[in-house]
């Protein structure tokens, strides 16, 4: 019983301990990092989350939306197919010097290569102070340097075309807009011309006024014809021509103001095309205030067209950095003692567990 203890100890403690220290002493490659912090700034209204202690974004909502998006980008494959122009990701990382547990396998597939490239690149987000700090991790400084710039590069022109998508739809919507409101415009206002033209008349209110007018200067006339008339009674007979005369001016006037009363307020000589002054006033009143409203909404779309327009100009986002990557001097892999006390810790927990699962299997089987 004593030997098979031992054997477990052996084989899961020293064993696993043994090889580990002499892979980190003695075949595990130098890996050197270079670091980077930035933020991602938005101009304009800043928006936050009303129930930020609820979902633990208790920053700026569209910056820590921003930064969690370049998280995303710089672990994916995309940002190794933009890059490609910058490095080699095959060439920097297949090198045939390097141990085998740190470097590329040479019959990688693109999969494989995410993968391991999600290995050698890392990205923490500090969502209280909305700081991004970038890791990435190679061979040789000079490697980590050129990975981490271009990878740096990336994400800022990722950053700025966010919202360009979003910028170019509301220039797209308020131009279309803006041509609905002008085409809008354009009927109501040929519509109001129609309707001068078709009843023949600049403006209802001054064709009432002529026609008031008009009343006025007959009814002093008239006025002056009876007291004329009343003159020439007072001191001529009925049947003297003066009178009669006066008299069938002021019969005249009478039938033509009574006349021109009764047009005062209706418009044409056909009745089937009698029209009353009111409802010319009224039709016209309607089509003045549709006129005003399409007015208005064109110049309300035009306005909101010209802000759309500078909004599309505008760089709203910005990639800012806070600390710049340096030319690193000192390996960041192996650690030690760090990897040691991680191996020993490991290996202690491998044995101890492996420990109790023979025991348990021993108790069930009634072992001795």
């Amino acid at each position: 019983m004593k030997l098979f203890k031992s054997a477990v100890f052996w084989l899961f403690f020293v064993l696993p301990m043994a090889l580990g220290v002499t892979y980190y002493y003695k075949y595990a490659s130098k890996q050197y990092e270079a670091n980077a912090h930035f933020t991602i700034e938005k101009t304009g209204k800043v928006e936050s989350d009303p129930f930020g202690f609820l979902t633990g974004l208790t920053g700026n909502v569209p910056s820590t939306r921003d930064a969690l998006i370049i998280k995303d980008f710089i672990e994916s494959r995309e940002v190794l197919e933009r890059t490609k122009d910058d490095f080699d990701i095959r060439k920097l990382y297949m090198r045939k010097d390097k141990d085998f547990l740190s470097r590329l396998d040479e019959n990688a597939t693109m999969e494989d290569i995410v993968e391991y490239w999600k290995t050698k690149v890392n990205i923490e987000f500090n969502k209280a102070t909305g700081i991004a700090h970038l890791s990435v991790l190679a061979f040789e400084p000079e490697d980590a340097m050129t990975v981490i710039n271009a990878v740096m590069k990336e994400s800022e022109e990722l950053v700025n075309k966010l919202s360009e998508k979003a910028r170019q739809d509301s220039l797209k919507f308020a131009r279309k807009e803006l041509e609905n409101a002008q085409e809008k415009l354009k009927k109501v206002r040929r519509k109001v011309k129609e309707f001068r033209d078709k009843e023949q008349l600049l403006s209802p209110e001054k064709d009432l006024e002529t026609k008031i007018s008009l009343v006025a200067a007959l009814e002093s006339e008239l006025a002056k014809a009876e007291a004329e008339l009343r003159s020439l009674q007072a001191s001529l007979h009925n049947s003297s021509p003066k009178v009669k005369a006066a008299l069938n001016k002021y019969n005249s006037l009478r039938q033509q103001v009574k006349k021109e009363r009764a047009r005062r307020y209706r418009r044409g000589s056909n009745k089937k095309d009698k029209k009353t002054i009111g409802a010319l006033l009224a039709r016209q009143e309607e089509l003045l205030t549709e006129q005003e409203f399409a007015e208005k909404s064109y110049a309300s779309a035009k306005l909101a067209m010209e802000q759309a327009r500078i909004d599309a100009i505008q760089q709203h986002r910005y990639l800012t950095v806070i600390v710049k990557p340096r030319l690193p001097e000192r390996e960041a892999k192996p650690d030690q003692p760090h990897d040691y006390i991680v191996l020993f810790v490991s290996c202690l927990l491998s044995w101890g567990i492996m420990g109790l699962i023979i025991a348990s299997v021993r108790d069930h089987a009634g072992w001795v």
